[in-house]
């Protein structure tokens, strides 16, 4: 049987988290948890454990560096890089963390898997501009 990982969560972080599926409200919570598919590129890491070298806190907000600078991390147009970024880490497609046992929200996931295909191709060229096999 597989354990999941476990990460701290700081006091309050938590309840501030939306529910899966619903918009993001930039709490950082995935992203101190684990990397996603850019960053385990970019950093050569496993997803687990986090957080991603790339979060930054702005506030109490968090966004992505690689989205912000992506020149930082990669060459080629900026503009190009950051649209690439955002279709590979889905922003804009709602919160897809779950914690502590959440339950799924199944109309999200529904929802993603539709939109994945439809834009299979636009995907594909965002992984190529940023050299994920």
């Amino acid at each position: 049987m597989t354990s999941k990982p476990t990460f701290y969560v700081p006091r309050g972080d938590l309840e501030r988290k939306p529910k899966h599926g619903a918009p993001c409200n930039r709490c950082g919570l995935c992203c101190r948890a684990t990397l996603c598919q850019l960053a385990q590129c970019i950093f050569a890491r496993p997803a687990y454990p986090g957080p991603c070298p790339a979060l930054r806190k702005q506030g109490d907000n968090y966004h992505c560096d690689i989205v912000a600078n992506p020149r930082a991390y990669s060459e080629g147009p900026a503009d190009k890089l950051r649209d690439a970024a955002r279709i590979i880490i889905g922003a804009g497609a709602g919160c897809d963390a779950r914690f502590n046992g959440e339950p799924a929200d199944r109309a999200y996931y529904r929802k993603i898997e539709q939109w994945d295909r439809e834009h299979a191709a636009e995907i594909a060229a965002a992984r190529k501009i940023w050299g994920i096999e």
